[in-house]
């Protein structure tokens, strides 16, 4: 099976889509820690909250990041008071910071030198023990697997937005195509995740799947008489 990063690209130079990558990979490297991935049955509503509040996080440093398109006019508008703000010794930052929205250095014209194309910090190999490759591990809850290959195809289109080569936001239409991402996520969680989306599995765990140590094997199963 292909890696489940096939096609991402590790040298992003937008810190924008630099800083979504990160707190995606922070949800993954902690999901993937999880034993939910060993129960057939599914998930409770705890880990499921849990899923939700991180695919909040995500969509909220979506929000932050992107920006909207404007003409010319409001460019310029734009450019005028960025001069004023430049010499305004009595603005505070508390003013600047407007909505929760940090000020967007793509309003204004910038050095080409801005932002490196560095290497993203990952190992995507599958290599790495904290970054996993979850294919082929005996896994057993095809949701959960469902929904961190959805995790791991949006970590893979950031990184291929037409944006990725220069600035620091993402533009509202491709940020509008990464919150279809997450929209698939959420929808996972909703339609598969909690306590009543789980399934009836009458069976337990094979005793092929347990440790030997675990398993009374025919010597001390039957009392000596």
């Amino acid at each position: 099976m292909n890696n489940s990063f096939y096609g991402l690209r590790k040298h992003v130079r937008n810190d924008g889509v630099k800083a979504v990558v990160a707190e995606a990979m922070a949800f993954r490297a902690q999901l993937v820690l999880k034993k939910q991935y060993k129960e057939a049955s599914g998930w409770d509503n705890p880990f499921n909250y849990w899923l939700v509040d991180e695919l909040s996080r995500m969509r909220r440093s979506l929000g932050i990041v992107s920006t909207e398109q404007i003409d010319a006019t409001d460019q310029g508008a734009r450019n005028d008071k960025a001069r004023a703000d430049a010499v305004n010794e009595d603005q505070t930052l508390a003013e600047r910071y407007v909505g929760t929205n940090p000020v967007n250095t793509d309003d204004v014209l910038m050095p080409s030198t801005l932002g490196a194309c560095d290497e993203l910090p990952y190992d995507f190999s599958g290599a790495d023990p904290n970054i996993p490759q979850l294919a082929g591990k005996g896994h057993k809850n095809i949701a959960l697997l469902l929904f961190t290959s959805a995790l791991d195809r949006f970590i893979t289109e950031l990184t291929n937005l037409d944006c990725q080569g220069q600035g620091t936001t993402i533009p509202k239409q491709q940020a509008a195509m990464m919150l279809t991402l997450i929209d698939r996520m959420y929808m996972i969680c909703q339609e598969k995740g909690g306590q009543s989306k789980r399934r009836e599995i009458a069976d337990g765990t094979n005793y092929t799947e347990a440790h030997a140590s675990d398993v009374v094997g025919a010597d001390i199963s039957t009392p000596a008489v």
